[in-house]
């Protein structure tokens, strides 16, 4: 059974203050700056999208599905 696990604390704050906070909770997985919603879709299960805008400030909470 997968768990979801969001972080929307981290709205307003910068990729690598979220990258942080992210990395706290598991240090296993990868944070993803995903500036303006972009990203590729290469397939990491430890991956954690971070959407930002061009200031590099998060817009949207995080989330993880794990186990």
């Amino acid at each position: 059974m997968f768990e979801l696990k969001e972080w929307p604390e981290l709205v307003g704050q910068t990729f690598e203050e979220a990258s942080q906070v992210i990395l706290e909770f598991d240090g296993s997985l990868h944070p993803y700056n995903a500036r303006n919603g972009l990203q590729n879709f290469m397939l990491d299960p430890k991956r954690v999208v971070c959407v930002t805008d061009d200031n590099d400030i998060l817009t949207a909470a995080p989330s993880y599905k794990h186990a």
